[in-house]
């Protein structure tokens, strides 16, 4: 689901690290809608499985050059944007920020959203929101442990909080590479 292009390092230490652009491959046309397929059911949605999801992705610049590795990029953007995709009930929406020294991805959606309560601990290993929510979606509690793991790896951070849309937003910032 998730694309984005790399720029292999070029001699600087720090084996595997490559620079990732987030805007300039796939993720780069504003306001550009691309649909995926859930791969759980939708009940907490209204949305039948399978039904297409569409995912406007908005970037101000066509470069945004992340300072990980193309496959950790991949895995973060993948995890997000699945379970954007599982409890959305019209679309996601992806923005692509590159600021001085970071870059900053939003993906919200507009379904249920994560409680306050729960907003510290959703990174945590094994940490679902409702038990019985994930047993019929499917997540084992591993996916966003993930992404906090592979974004903090590369000194950047996570973070969830309420969507302009009414669902969640997951905000993931890089140090943007040089």
């Amino acid at each position: 689901m998730a694309r984005a292009a790399t720029r292999p390092e070029a001699g600087r230490a720090g084996a595997g690290l490559a620079e990732t652009g987030l805007a300039g491959a796939g993720l780069a046309e504003t306001e550009r809608a691309e649909t995926e397929r859930a791969e759980t059911g939708r009940a907490e949605t209204g949305r039948d499985s399978g039904e297409p999801v569409p995912i406007v992705v908005n970037a101000l610049t066509d470069r945004a050059w992340a300072a990980a590795a193309h496959t950790e990029t991949e895995l973060v953007l993948d995890n997000l944007l699945r379970n954007a995709a599982r409890y959305t009930r019209t679309r996601v929406v992806v923005t692509v920020l590159a600021q001085r020294s970071t870059v900053r991805v939003l993906v919200d959606d507009d379904g249920p959203g994560v409680p306050p309560e729960h907003r510290a601990k959703v990174f945590d290993r094994f940490y679902r929101v409702s038990d019985d929510r994930a047993r019929t979606s499917g997540g084992a509690g591993l996916g966003l442990a993930l992404v906090a793991e592979l974004v903090r790896r590369r000194g950047g951070e996570v973070a969830v909080g309420e969507s302009h849309d009414g669902g969640a937003r997951f905000t993931v910032v890089w140090p943007r590479a040089r």
